[in-house]
């Protein structure tokens, strides 16, 4: 109870190690049709038919990612 007061992420706990876990099925399996996790992949085809800026966008890139984690980390999410 006091280490969920002191660290609320603590709750999403389980749920991650079930993403994990369900992640090391597929990758065994071969099977890439789903997202990380066991998810299904979300489509943008709607949004794209009708918004030309969403149409236009370029998927992210490993260069996202990194700076996403430099900015919370400069943030002090990762403390």
């Amino acid at each position: 109870e006091e280490t969920i007061k002191r660290i609320p992420a603590i709750k999403l706990l389980d749920f991650m190690r079930l993403i994990t876990r369900a992640d090391v099925v597929i990758r065994a399996s071969g099977e890439m049709l789903s997202e990380a996790g066991g998810f299904m992949p979300l489509s943008s085809l709607v949004a794209q038919r009708v918004s030309p800026t969403v149409k236009e966008l370029e998927p992210l890139s490993s260069a996202d990612a990194e700076q996403w984690v430099d900015y919370w980390s400069a943030a002090g999410m990762f403390e």
